[in-house]
């Protein structure tokens, strides 16, 4: 009986095979990056309240007095550093809503790079790792990064992205560096106040850095204000933008799931007893990281940064949908620092969308804001048992 002949590979197909598998990292990375385009290229053209109320109407000012020269007379309460960027792309073609959200994408796709470095960097990895470009891609499609600048073209994104690169100049040791980009990220939202308490954390615990770093930040925000105030607008009214946002609004809570979404509508008389829980907690658990006795790495900052923030936006009051936005990305990264423990993120995602679909759709929440509120106090106390349970011992030989 004769052998049947195999037809063997030839070099040419050989050759692709080795050239596929050589370089696997960058086609990974070219199709992840397609898809992301596609997806947002689908989500450009949807028309958001906010555009239609702020965006759009800000801009037509801008076009008619000027441009830069219009900022000092614009009415607005976002900060000045958005206003810029409003101004300059009026001096670009395409439609705007198109150049708003092209903005934003720029700011996805720099955030999930840094992550990727991130992931790269805390693993030790080389760069034909396949891990590190897998983070690139979560965070490309975490439902709420999407939702918040394809969809609604927010500019959340922005500060976020430069909170992630401070983290991934503080991993690598270039202190001033992360706090230039802290500051940034200050000077476009008043929610990277939110992360403030880490870095005074670094600087108790780690004892490798002068206190004078952290003049760069408010030294970063008066750069960033500079120009506005040299065209003519007042420094007060510049800060007026932060101080607005804090009294601006006397709802408990909107369109979020926190603390408040379980209390009665009553401003006056909860918002001071949520605060003040908000600020025994912080103290507690900022007292217990202090000690010389509890060591902290890379990955349990990473952690007490989810946590704090998470900590404000459930206790603080008039918090917004949008305002845990940059533990959506901080997420990415502890998914994949603890792979076991994937609900976390996917909960903290599906927590924030859920609270957008009523903003940006009209209906919703699917899930009621009270069972979400549970959900989020749960992962809160998953978080804190991640980070404390194997330093409960160190912490008992400090007392």
């Amino acid at each position: 009986m004769k052998k049947k002949r195999t037809i063997e590979i030839s070099k040419f197909e050989r050759a692709v095979i080795d050239f596929l598998q050589n370089y696997k990292h960058i086609f990974l990375f070219g199709i992840t990056t397609i898809f992301a385009l596609l997806i947002r290229k689908d989500q450009i053209y949807f028309v958001s309240g906010d555009y239609v109320l702020s965006f759009e109407a800000w801009s037509e000012y801008l076009v008619v007095n000027g441009g830069f020269a219009g900022i000092p007379t614009l009415d607005s309460d976002y900060n000045v550093a958005y206003l810029y960027i409003l101004a300059l792309i009026n001096y670009l073609p395409l439609s705007l809503l198109v150049k708003i959200k092209m903005v934003s994408f720029f700011f996805d796709f720099t955030t999930a790079i840094f992550i990727m470095l991130i992931v790269r960097r805390l693993f030790k990895l080389g760069k034909t790792n396949l891990l590190p470009y897998m983070a690139y891609g979560v965070a490309l499609f975490a439902p709420p990064v999407i939702l918040n600048s394809a969809t609604w073209g927010q500019c959340d994104i922005i500060y976020t992205c430069f909170i992630i690169i401070s983290i991934y100049l503080f991993i690598n040791r270039k202190v001033s560096l992360g706090f230039v980009s802290y500051g940034v990220a200050l000077a476009f939202k008043l929610q990277a106040l939110f992360v403030l308490p880490v870095l005074f954390l670094l600087f108790f615990k780690e004892k490798k850095f002068s206190a004078l770093n952290f003049v760069l930040i408010p030294l970063v925000n008066f750069v960033v204000y500079l120009p506005a105030w040299m065209l003519g607008k007042p420094l007060s009214e510049i800060i007026h933008a932060y101080t607005t946002q804090v009294g601006e609004y006397t709802a408990l809570v909107m369109n979020y799931s926190n603390f408040y979404s379980l209390l009665p509508d009553n401003y006056g008389y909860f918002s001071q007893t949520g605060m003040i829980i908000l600020f025994g907690f912080l103290l507690v658990f900022y007292i217990n990281l202090f000690s010389d006795k509890v060591t902290l790495k890379n990955s349990d900052y990473i952690i007490v940064t989810i946590i704090t923030v998470m900590l404000c936006t459930y206790f603080l009051p008039a918090m917004h949908e949008r305002y845990m936005f940059s533990v959506d990305l901080l997420a990415v990264i502890f998914l994949f620092i603890f792979p076991q423990r994937f609900y976390v993120p996917v909960l903290i995602w599906l927590i924030n969308a859920n609270s957008y679909l009523p903003a940006l759709y009209g209906f919703g929440p699917i899930i009621d804001y009270k069972i979400m509120a549970l959900v989020y106090l749960g992962l809160l106390c998953v978080l804190l048992y991640q980070l404390f349970r194997d330093k409960w011992l160190q912490l008992a030989v400090a007392s």
